[in-house]
């Protein structure tokens, strides 16, 4: 077998491949602290950060916060109710039960856009256009896969530790709390980094029911800064998009202990 550490050719392919992953981040980079960026991927005559500092103030400073207030709620609301709603499915025998949770998570299956004329005129006749609703209407239909995946967990938590902890005199919430959520502590990460995830780039669902340009999320603002006609500040842009893409990498480093633990534990069977 050919070494490809000393084959000349392989080395080259893998700098290509480097170099295509690398060019869309040096362009971001460079153009974000460039004031007078045009575009171009060349080295700045002056570097500065008035980029970023228009991307953190004013509008966009403002969907920055919006994205943060829709992705921990959502989050949060789903990481909560979808522990709720998987601990009873784990614990108890209820006829029909994996066939009631397999045709959620194939009905979760279909495209957004099959299921945004009925949640839009819910969230309407609700009152629910709004942030609030989008985060509602995230949660909801992101807890399908998020009970299968808490189940799974749930079912590798012991019983007999349970059991133990009842005798002892321990309520439902000091089981929940002391046993069965420190257990399935990675379980519960992978929910919640899932749903931060998925809001944090959720685009079309705020674009239709937010009814107002200062209460867009930085999804929907990122499109806005194309701008209009072909004038597109590339400075700016390439600053804004920096700086959406900072929370969930953040996020993943702090959390990624969990994660990695989570991720490996996504596939045992309940």
């Amino acid at each position: 077998m050919t070494d490809t550490r000393k084959s000349p050719a392989a080395a080259m392919l893998l700098a290509m491949i480097a170099l295509i992953w690398i060019s869309p981040f040096s362009w971001l980079a460079v153009n974000a602290v460039d004031p007078g960026a045009d575009g171009m991927l060349r080295w700045p005559q002056t570097v500065g950060f008035d980029n970023f500092a228009a991307a953190m103030s004013g509008e966009a400073g403002g969907q920055f916060l919006n994205s943060l207030y829709l992705s921990i709620l959502t989050s949060t609301m789903t990481a909560v109710l979808a522990v709720l709603a998987a601990y009873p499915l784990s614990r108890l025998r209820i006829k029909g039960r994996d066939a009631f949770l397999w045709s959620l998570v194939l009905l979760r299956m279909l495209p957004a856009t099959g299921v945004i004329v009925p949640i839009f005129f819910t969230a309407q006749t609700t009152g629910m256009l709004n942030l609030f609703g989008v985060a509602i209407a995230i949660t909801m239909l992101n807890l399908p896969f998020t009970m299968l995946l808490l189940k799974n967990f749930f079912d590798t938590v012991p019983v007999e530790l349970e059991e133990a902890a009842y005798t002892e005199g321990a309520s439902l919430f000091q089981i929940m709390w002391r046993i069965v959520l420190p257990m399935s502590r990675a379980g519960i990460a992978v929910v919640w980094f899932f749903s931060f995830i998925t809001a944090w780039n959720e685009f079309l669902l705020p674009l239709i029911f937010v009814r107002r340009n200062g209460d867009f999320p930085m999804s929907v603002g990122l499109f806005a800064s194309f701008g209009e006609h072909s004038s597109v500040n590339y400075g700016f842009l390439a600053a804004y998009s920096l700086i959406y893409a900072l929370p969930a990498v953040a996020i993943y480093f702090m959390m990624r202990r969990n994660l990695n633990t989570g991720f490996a534990g996504v596939g045992v069977k309940g």
